[in-house]
C-alpha cells in the first residue's frame, strides 16, 4: 500500500521508517491511508509546501519520503510528523516509536518476528539467524534504499558488517 505520489519521488528523497510494534488490520491501514494522505497534503515547513508520500510495507514498516528538491522538512515540520504518527498510534493502539528491535522472518515458526536487539544477536549466535534470513532494513534514510522492498537478506544488512 502505498500514496499516490510515491511512485513520482525521486529516489535520492529522504526517508524516515516507522515499525509499528504489530501488523495492522485492514481497518486501521485504511485509517492510515486516509490519514496520513490528509497530513501529507497540509504538511509544510516555514509556510512552503513540502512534496512527500508515503509507502506502508508488510502491513507494519511505514516509510515516508520526502523530495529532496522540495524545502527541506525543519526541526518543527519533523516533530508535526512525529506527533501525527504518535497521535495515530494512541487512537488505534499501536507503537510506531519503539527502537532497538529487529524484524526478522523467523523459518520455524513460519512468521515474521520482532526482538529487541539483543536477542536477534542471541538468535544468531544460535544459528536461528543465517546468512539468508530476511530482515528489515531499519537504516534507510534514501528512498532508493528501500525500493523495491526493505526487506534484505541478513548477509546484505549493517547486521554482518556487525557480526563480522
Amino acid at each position: 500500500m502505498e500514496g499516490g505520489a510515491w511512485g513520482s519521488l525521486p529516489g535520492s528523497s529522504r526517508a524516515w521508517l516507522y515499525t509499528a510494534d504489530r501488523v495492522l488490520t485492514v481497518e486501521e491501514q485504511n485509517a492510515l491511508r486516509a490519514g496520513i494522505e490528509s497530513f501529507l497534503t497540509e504538511w509544510v515547513a516555514h509556510g512552503q509546501s513540502l512534496q512527500a508520500s508515503w509507502r506502508l510495507e508488510g502491513g507494519r514498516s511505514l516509510i515516508i519520503a520526502l523530495d529532496d528538491r522540495s524545502p527541506n522538512a525543519t526541526g518543527c515540520s519533523i516533530d508535526a510528523k512525529v506527533h501525527w504518527l504518535q497521535a495515530f498510534g494512541q487512537q488505534w493502539g499501536v507503537d510506531w516509536m519503539k527502537r532497538n528491535t529487529v524484524t526478522y522472518y523467523d523459518e520455524e515458526a513460519s512468521a515474521w518476528s520482532e526482538v529487541p536487539l539483543a536477542s536477534f544477536w542471541a538468535a544468531r549466535k544460535a544459528g536461528v539467524v543465517g546468512e539468508d534470513t530476511r530482515l528489515v532494513n531499519a537504516v534507510v534514510s534514501r528512498k532508493l534504499e528501500c525500493e523495491p522492498t526493505l526487506v534484505c537478506a541478513f548477509s546484505i544488512s549493517w547486521h554482518e558488517a556487525m557480526w563480522r
